[in-house]
């Protein structure tokens, strides 16, 4: 029985999702599909292409991992089915698949241009529902990838902010994520971190002038109400607030830089 998992950022108050399951069970109605999430920021391709880095490996091999952040939805904008350790993605040729891309080579890529696979009439802002829900649904009953569309070795990437040595003997790295807790997300993972503390840096972190502290395990280190810095679940240095927000009680958000020393 085929997985197909959904990572939109198309919320929950309208039909959106709604209307790409049935045509998913109209075409696959064994198939099993996992909400991933629905509320990543409107357009906020580098989110998703975070939170499909998280989630693929907590599936078991050959999952369809659907991704539609796409603010160029109607363009001539390609649609690619990637292949990467066994698993599928489909998604937007816009950087959704940046990041995973970062850890693995593809095993193939196609571009999803077999229009028999879709449904009728496509809707220029709707590929969602009209492109990406029949094809993943005909992957599920088990098309070849390659009946999608022919191959292709040209992918878009995002050019992601990366973490860099200050002339003060620091690192430095950028908020990429809010999390829906308020909690401020890193580019800063812990191979950074190694070579920092190899050149003798230190391991307390700052969110521009303002002071967090050492780098902990977890919230409960801190008094409610404090910050506190750590790597979080997706292996990335993060600053929370025990029991708050650090969005807010910073006023940082993305691009903030975070400092460590």
């Amino acid at each position: 029985m085929a997985i197909i998992t959904l990572t939109t950022d198309f919320g929950w108050s309208d039909y959106y999702v709604g209307a790409m399951k049935g045509i998913i069970y109209q075409i696959s109605p064994s198939s099993t599909v996992v909400d991933i999430t629905h509320e990543i920021p409107p357009c906020n391709v580098l989110a998703g292409a975070l939170v499909l880095r998280e989630i693929w490996r907590a599936f078991p091999p050959r999952t369809i991992h659907v991704g539609v952040i796409d603010p160029g939805v109607g363009t001539d904008r390609p649609i690619i089915l990637a292949k990467y350790a066994n698993q599928f993605f489909l998604v937007p040729d816009n950087g959704c698949i940046t990041m995973i891309h970062q850890m693995y080579q593809p095993e193939q890529v196609n571009l999803v241009m077999n229009e028999n696979l879709f449904c009728r009439p496509v809707l220029p802002t709707f590929h969602a529902r009209d492109i990406f829900a029949p094809v993943a649904a005909h992957l599920a009953k088990g098309l070849d990838a390659d009946m999608v569309g022919p191959r292709t070795e040209m992918l878009r990437m995002l050019e992601l902010p990366r973490p860099k040595d200050s002339e003060r003997g620091t690192l430095l790295g950028r908020v990429i994520h809010v999390d829906r807790f308020g909690n401020l997300v890193s580019n800063i993972d812990p191979e950074w971190l190694n070579r920092h503390t190899a050149r003798g840096g230190g391991v307390n972190v700052r969110l521009g002038d303002l002071e967090i502290g050492p780098i902990r395990k977890t919230f409960a280190d801190v008094p409610v109400g404090k910050p506190v810095a750590y790597i979080g679940s997706a292996g990335l240095l993060e600053i929370a607030i025990n029991q708050g927000r650090a969005d807010q009680t910073f006023h940082a958000g993305l691009d903030s830089e975070i400092e460590v020393r």
